[in-house]
């Protein structure tokens, strides 16, 4: 077992068939097919069942896969930090971000890290804290956006905090306060999606303060949302992040809740006990130079939108 037969065998198990990983690998079938075999033969279990559907790791073939993505994210980091030696800035960047963050920072993220690291090749992936956070600790990410409780973020990790927004077309939110607490909001149709970050945040805060919320129902997708609020359906409450893409409309009112509890935190981790190449760092200034941006450009009365932890 070598480090060519473990790549060549993380492409099989990523991949639906032995054509497509062929495909991707750059090599032709048979002797990835051979290589497959070889593999099994040395280690003397099947990792891999074909069928007419395609290929399925078996449970060996599945420890197999997740010890080799660790092995050669660590022959990668490896290479990166020898080459940085050298004044060589290179390879592949892999970052999660937020599903809410995706459509106000991938491409801005993605457009400066290549200006800033023309060598360095981004990867950016989208999940909810939860899977980025497992993919990270796998070591299948760099570094990634992740949502924390106050105060719990590590040492030289950057902490950010964001409000929610009430957002609706102004036939519904003309009669409220521009500060609407929660409690304001009883009275209105509400469209929330319990995959929305901002679901459990105001359920939890509802049921604390005896509020009974009219729940319509809810879509995972913030612009079919938004099309509902401007059909005027109903109202919703997202984060700063979500909001921003009914900022400057005019169909639609936006509103900050000035609410204490209704305040999502987040965090710029990374992993723990690796080399910290060049590349990281300056992505995570970037990220974290982004997030600040983006945050601050959105108007929330209290608590502050932005709070910095530097080590």
């Amino acid at each position: 077992m070598d480090i060519r037969s473990l790549r060549y065998f993380v492409g099989i198990a990523e991949s639906r068939t032995l054509t497509e990983a062929s495909i991707r690998l750059h090599i032709v079938q048979p002797a990835l097919s051979q290589r497959l075999s070889d593999l099994e033969k040395s280690l003397q279990t099947q990792l891999v069942v074909r069928s007419r559907a395609g290929t399925a790791l078996t449970p060996a073939g599945a420890e197999l896969y997740d010890s080799a993505k660790r092995i050669l994210k660590q022959i990668d980091i490896a290479t990166a930090a020898v080459k940085e030696k050298g004044g060589i800035v290179e390879g592949v960047l892999t970052i999660g971000l937020l599903r809410s963050m995706a459509s106000l920072l991938s491409v801005r993220l993605f457009t400066e890290l290549r200006e800033a690291m023309p060598g360095v090749r981004p990867q950016i992936r989208l999940g909810y804290s939860a899977e980025l956070e497992e993919l990270l600790r796998n070591g299948q990410l760099d570094l990634a956006t992740l949502v924390s409780e106050p105060g719990l973020s590590g040492g030289r990790e950057m902490a950010f905090s964001e409000g929610l927004r009430l957002v609706g077309p102004p036939s519904l939110l003309d009669n409220l306060a521009r500060t609407p607490r929660l409690k304001d909001v009883q009275g209105l149709r509400l469209l929330i999606s319990p995959m929305q970050p901002a679901y459990a945040l105001v359920m939890k805060l509802a049921a604390q303060q005896g509020l009974e919320l009219d729940v319509m129902g809810g879509i995972e997708d913030v612009m079919s949302i938004l099309e509902l609020c401007r059909a005027g359906m109903g109202a919703t409450i997202l984060t700063s992040f979500g909001a921003n893409w009914a900022a400057g409309r005019h169909d639609l009112d936006v509103l900050p809740l000035a609410e204490v509890g209704l305040t999502r935190h987040l965090r710029v981790a990374m992993q723990h006990d690796t080399h910290r190449s060049a590349a990281v760092l300056v992505a995570e200034s970037i990220l974290g130079r982004l997030l600040g941006d983006v945050l601050h450009q959105d108007c929330a009365p209290e608590p502050a939108e932005v709070v910095r932890v530097h080590a």
